[in-house]
């Protein structure tokens, strides 16, 4: 995958618009190698050949290539390039240069300004996007965990910030519950320590509340302090929410994120019960209220969560995978490989692959469960779906199951997401779980 490892090819246009001189620019190290982008003659890119995302001069003399570090922190300057054309460095005028670090899973916009070194500028922000110039600014995405996503623009000299677009409060007269960074010890069976998030529930509570933990897709993503109105549905109904960055997400060095590499399923699960255990422990969370759920392969990693434990209450898995060799056979190409790296190849590996199906251990979850499903999904096929409702009623654990026929991966309609929140809410409120039980 292209955050595992890519390789950076230069090469010069002829009139006709053809190629010549092509060749390899190999790193001093293995990496990930995103963003090139020209400043001049100069090219930049972004690589974790050296363990974090950082910016890096590449320089073709003859037959050998230089690589030129600039002066920035070892964090991630990036996100896993799930998608094109993603900007988190920008060349600005007078050789200015701005670039997104993330600290502790916040993203935070630098100016560097050469002789005048950096500079930190829109502290008010928490995530930064799309990064480009207009008329010698900076111009980009910002997001906070307060307000909406906005467009803003940054004078190189005077670092002032001005927002062209966006930013509007997105709970007008209403309190909007921001979150608050944790971090988890490492442990002596992991090695890392885990960040996340919680957000409280918002008004006055006397008693610890409960917690929906959420598990983030990918896995090969992350999650960031920045306004979900989804979290805040649940934080003006009285629950803590908490978002983790387990092991194998991006924004935390190259060796934390390879870290995931044939263990899906297991430490991305550990880290998930860690986060619960201590969140529970600062008093932040009721112990005998904690839910999980997630979405994609933040369901799958729900549902393994839920095998064998009684930590979690019950729990939600929202176009998760169920069954990742049906995933690997059918699932679009870009990841049909993915699953690989993840567990390791079928063939080499097939008790891991039976460990790590939640389908295959049904009668392992002994706690309620709510499912949801698009029809036209192309990434986690609905048939998975279908498979493990089947399994867990054969179990004696008949989940509860919501369908979407006219959805894929992933829920647009805004009133098929109101029509899940609400279902969620009412699955959650019953002590029992059972459909007639009501709190």
């Amino acid at each position: 995958m292209p955050w595992h490892q890519s390789k950076l090819w230069i090469g010069e246009l002829d009139r006709a618009g053809n190629v010549r001189n092509l060749r390899c620019c190999v790193p001093p190290a293995e990496g990930s190698i995103q963003q090139p982008l020209f400043s001049g003659d100069a090219l930049w890119v972004l690589s974790d050949h050296a363990g974090w995302w950082q910016p890096w001069q590449v320089q073709a003399q003859g037959r050998d290539v230089i690589w030129h570090e600039l002066s920035a922190p070892e964090l991630d300057h990036a996100n896993a390039p799930w998608q094109l054309s993603e900007h988190h460095h920008c060349a600005l005028a007078d050789g200015h240069w701005a670039r997104v670090q993330y600290r502790a899973g916040t993203g935070e916009l630098w100016l560097n300004t050469g002789t005048g070194g950096d500079i930190r500028v829109a502290c008010e922000y928490s995530d930064f996007r799309s990064l480009c110039t207009r008329h010698g600014r900076l111009c980009c995405i910002a997001r906070s965990a307060s307000r909406l996503d906005s467009i803003i623009e940054v004078d190189p000299y005077s670092c002032e910030t001005r927002v062209l677009a966006g930013g509007e409060s997105p709970l007008p007269g209403r309190q909007v519950a921001v979150p608050e960074t944790f971090i988890v010890p490492p442990q002596a069976s992991a090695e890392f320590p885990v960040q996340g998030f919680v957000y409280l529930p918002v008004g006055p509570a006397s008693d610890a509340p409960p917690l929906i933990l959420m598990a983030h897709g990918g896995p090969t993503s992350a999650v960031y302090p920045v306004y979900n109105a989804q979290i805040q549905y649940w934080c003006q109904r009285g629950f803590a929410v908490a978002e983790v960055n387990y092991r194998g997400s991006s924004g935390f060095g190259r060796e934390f994120r390879q870290a995931l590499a044939g263990r899906w399923g297991d430490i991305d699960v550990q880290d998930m019960r860690r986060a619960a255990a201590y969140l529970v422990a600062q008093g932040y969370a009721d112990g005998g209220r904690l839910y999980i759920q997630g979405r994609s392969s933040g369901g799958y990693t729900a549902l393994m969560a839920l095998l064998d434990d009684n930590c979690f209450k019950r729990g939600a898995s929202l176009f998760g995978v169920t069954d990742p060799l049906r995933l690997r056979q059918m699932t679009h190409r870009f990841e049909s490989g993915y699953l690989d790296w993840l567990l390791g190849h079928p063939d080499e590996y097939p008790e891991r692959w039976q460990a790590r199906t939640p389908l295959h251990h049904a009668s392992r979850i002994r706690v309620p469960v709510i499912l949801f499903q698009g029809g036209l999904d192309p990434v986690v096929v609905p048939a998975q779906t279908r498979a493990m409702v089947d399994s867990m009623t054969a179990a004696g654990n008949p989940p509860e199951l919501h369908w979407f026929e006219d959805e894929g991966h992933g829920f647009r309609q805004r009133r098929n997401q109101a029509n899940m929140l609400e279902w969620l809410h009412s699955f959650y409120r019953r002590p029992s779980g059972k459909p007639n039980d009501w709190a």
